[in-house]
């Protein structure tokens, strides 16, 4: 005897709806693709990458330059017509620590693990728009270029109507014066904003840890299966975590380990992304916390 034809339907709607239900508990895939292969002279100028996070699809440009870094800056505003509009434009800016070249070390020398706080910025992720992001790393082979080169990212991220959205903000901001030049008029830490949406206690909370209480917060992966409808996101590899942001030329055509490279590009450029993302919809939501 057949089942009747409504029972049936309401099965095959509920056995989809767990299909559906478990398909969003898998972690979102992460690939990063070249836009086009290295030229066989292995002179390669800012090439640019295919990152996709799940079905999103991203544009990285990689430069080592500021000439390269301001160049992108002039091209993507212009592009995305970023100042059209009224109100807050928000630029997420993720930082990563490194050791310099062995020559340009000062008479203190760099801490030996690479993620050590006292260590310099030596790459920065900086997403536009939600869809373009700029990886830029140090070169430490020719020294610093002209600041004037650099003038394009200096007025975006010194504009007032922008809102710079990332972590740790207030120490980003003064190691970024400090090693970079580079100045920020409106950082905003995304888990504040992300407080004025759902509440400090969703972001943060208290925690004993070696006799004393520390504030734990959600990370970026905690943050992203909040603010972005249960978004689930792999762990960072501990390799990529503890990996030397400052290591010569991560995509240079001497380093012989691109695979290395391509995967340290594109979890910078997922860090940017998801971040700039969170702080964009919360902002929908709720609004800027009060500065």
């Amino acid at each position: 005897m057949q089942p009747k034809k409504g029972k049936r339907d309401n099965k095959d709607s509920r056995e989809s709806a767990m299909a559906e239900k478990e398909k969003s508990k898998a972690p979102v895939q992460l690939t990063i693709e070249r836009d086009q292969p290295p030229p066989a002279n292995h002179y390669e100028v800012d090439p640019v990458m295919i990152v996709h996070i799940g079905s999103h699809f991203v544009e990285t440009t990689f430069a080592s330059k500021d000439s390269a870094a301001a160049s992108w800056v002039r091209s993507t505003v212009s592009d995305l017509r970023l100042f059209r509009g009224g109100g807050p434009v928000v630029v997420s800016l993720c930082a990563f620590r490194g050791l310099p070249r062995a020559y340009s070390w000062d008479l203190k020398g760099p801490q030996g693990h690479p993620t050590h706080p006292s260590n310099l910025y030596r790459a920065i992720a900086i997403c536009i728009g939600g869809s373009r992001v700029l990886f830029y790393q140090l070169n430490d082979d020719y020294g610093r270029e002209d600041p004037g080169n650099i003038n394009p990212l200096r007025d975006l991220l010194e504009n007032r109507k922008v809102v710079v959205v990332g972590w740790e903000m207030e120490e980003m901001v003064k190691k970024l014066d400090r090693e970079w030049g580079l100045k920020v008029a409106r950082p905003v830490d995304v888990r504040k904003i992300a407080a004025g949406t759902y509440g400090k206690d969703k972001i943060w909370w208290p925690k004993p840890e070696k006799g004393k209480v520390v504030m734990k917060d959600l990370g970026l992966e905690g943050l992203a299966e909040l603010a972005l409808d249960g978004m689930q996101l792999e762990k960072k590899p501990a390799r990529v975590c503890e990996a030397n942001w400052g290591q010569h030329g991560i995509l240079s055509p001497y380093n012989h380990n691109e695979e290395e490279g391509l995967e340290l590009i594109k979890y910078a450029t997922r860090d940017a992304v998801i971040t700039h993302q969170i702080a964009t919809k919360c902002i929908k939501k709720s609004g800027l916390p009060q500065e």
